[in-house]
């Protein structure tokens, strides 16, 4: 029989910064970067029962490959405690160029993660592509409209999504859009957001996706915003 292993005593919740040229690794490169990473700072790291164990870390909506984050956040189930800003300064420096941990906690709740609601994203175009009047028209179309429709396409098959419902704020910052969007069953991404106001612009459409980037995850809050979860 494979060893039955005890659950974790508790549980490390870092937020992360994936910037740069780090920002094309995708989640699952991520997990294996964390993995090694974590073997190597001599976190004491909880493992899975079976015959294959694992260790027990768990993430919370990636960001998209080519999207950079302030807030990425993933749980690690440790067997003992300990200091929680000893622990993350360890796995820090263990990270290549452009993954940073930027603030960490201890948790006994496994279902900690589940807290998030919402994330603010920022969408850049290079200089001299967006036009800041034409966003401004864009967004206040999204925000007057009480559907969105877009068509979101997969391996296997197109879908339509309305994107509207999952728009909680929406701004022009210049040339710059700044969304904060419920984080719902079935997820809207930055590049949903942006097929929406494509869909109300032939302008925003001719510009492309822009690159996103996660400022903040966490918690909704009375003016509009979000409050990171740590």
């Amino acid at each position: 029989m494979p060893e039955r292993r005890d659950p974790p005593a508790t549980w490390l919740c870092l937020r992360y910064g994936k910037l740069g040229p780090a920002r094309f690794t995708s989640a699952r490169d991520v997990a294996r970067l964390m993995e090694r990473a974590i073997k190597r700072a001599g976190l004491p790291v909880a493992y899975s029962s079976g015959f294959s164990p694992h260790q027990r870390v768990s993430y919370a909506y990636p960001a998209p490959t080519g999207g950079a984050s302030q807030a990425e956040l993933f749980l690690v189930g440790l067997t003992r405690l300990g200091d929680a800003a000893n622990w993350a300064n360890a796995l820090d420096a263990q990270l290549p160029a452009g993954v940073r941990v930027e603030a960490a906690t201890l948790t006994t709740d496994r279902r900690y993660l589940t807290g998030l609601t919402a994330s603010r994203w920022r969408v850049d175009w290079p200089e001299g592509v967006a036009d800041a009047a034409e966003l401004r028209h864009a967004v206040a179309s999204l925000l007057a409209s009480d559907a969105v429709p877009i068509q979101r396409r997969s391996k296997s098959q197109v879908s339509e999504q309305d994107v509207r419902p999952a728009v909680f704020a929406m701004e022009a910052d210049g040339a710059s859009l700044v969304a904060v969007v419920k984080q719902s069953e079935p997820l809207i991404r930055p590049v949903d957001v942006w097929a929406g106001l494509a869909a109300l612009s032939p302008a925003v459409a001719a510009w492309g996706p822009g690159l996103p980037t996660r400022e903040r995850q966490g918690q909704l809050t009375d003016d509009g915003d979000v409050a990171n979860l740590i």
